[in-house]
């Protein structure tokens, strides 16, 4: 019947780090059967290529899994939010760093995974929202600057993570002098390593950098890691060990940053998306709905 929703379909991005597992085809193979789904299948690391693939591709569904890394799922819920608003949004993590996998507390077994993508509840989220980007996590400073050293390399896993990192240690020390308001209220001002504003406590492989962040609280959360380079490091240790970091949370539905020297540079979801000299960061709340461990 023309202009019938299908079911379900499964975009499978087979640039992402780990998307050619056996733990990723399995999983892949046990929803397709079980959805009865359609497989679509690009390989790709490029945010603008992956994003019109998807874009041509997920009007129609009822359902959409994606099997990637945080980017893929992020370019996703970005089509799907302005296309599909009311579809089921569904993740088999594949990528390096994962970090949503945390938030939706995801089991890393794949039949495990499967039962929840099948039988779980779908809720909508709050994202951020930053010069139109939809994101669970965005960061200015130094993280979008480790982000870009290592997509750089060919994001090339750990190996490639490890010498983005021990490239951008000496950045550290040359901290950018930001201005932070949170609805409308300075709430920093001067010297900064990382500014981290989300819905999600989580970054990277499971590092703690903002917690009491939610993505159902209808507010986003920001963090100010000013530094200098040894209390920034110490952070860095409590992020690892999953401690709450040393600056405080603040709540907030928009946040502005303005950088008084050179353009800030930002990351959303572990890609760079832009270098300017202010960014605004708004809540977009329930923009999507997506099935997790709640």
């Amino acid at each position: 019947m023309s202009g019938e929703r299908r079911p379900a379909a499964i975009l499978l991005n087979r640039g992402a780090a780990t998307a050619r597992s056996a733990r990723v085809r399995e999983a892949v193979e046990l929803t397709r059967r079980a959805l009865d789904a359609d497989l679509l299948i690009a390989d790709t690391r490029d945010a603008a290529e992956l994003t019109g693939w998807m874009a041509e591709r997920v009007a129609g569904y009822r359902m959409v899994v994606v099997a990637g890394g945080d980017g893929s799922l992020s370019i996703a819920y970005n089509v799907l939010a302005d296309r599909s608003p009311d579809a089921i949004l569904g993740y088999i993590p594949a990528g390096f760093g994962n970090a949503t996998r945390h938030l939706l507390r995801l089991p890393r077994d794949p039949r495990g995974l499967v039962a929840l993508i099948i039988n779980g509840e779908p809720r909508p989220v709050d994202l951020v929202e930053a010069d139109g980007r939809l994101a669970f996590f965005a960061g200015a400073g130094w993280d979008a600057l480790v982000a870009g050293r290592y997509a750089e390399t060919g994001a090339r896993r750990l190996i490639g993570w490890a010498a983005a990192i021990a490239r951008s240690v000496p950045d550290l020390v040359r901290r950018q002098r930001v201005t932070v308001q949170a609805d409308g209220v300075v709430v920093h001002e001067g010297p900064m390593e990382l500014l981290i504003v989300s819905t999600t406590p989580w970054y990277g492989r499971g590092l703690l950098v903002n917690p009491g962040a939610r993505p159902t609280a209808g507010r986003i959360t920001l963090r100010v890691y000013s530094g200098p380079f040894g209390p920034f490091v110490l952070d860095a240790l409590r992020w690892a060990a999953r401690r709450t970091p040393s600056p405080p949370a603040i709540h907030a539905t928009e946040v502005v940053a303005r950088a008084d020297d050179a353009p800030l540079l930002v990351q959303a979801d572990g890609d760079v998306i832009g270098e300017r000299p202010e960014w605004r960061f708004r809540l977009r709340p329930a923009a999507v709905r997506i099935i997790g461990r709640w």
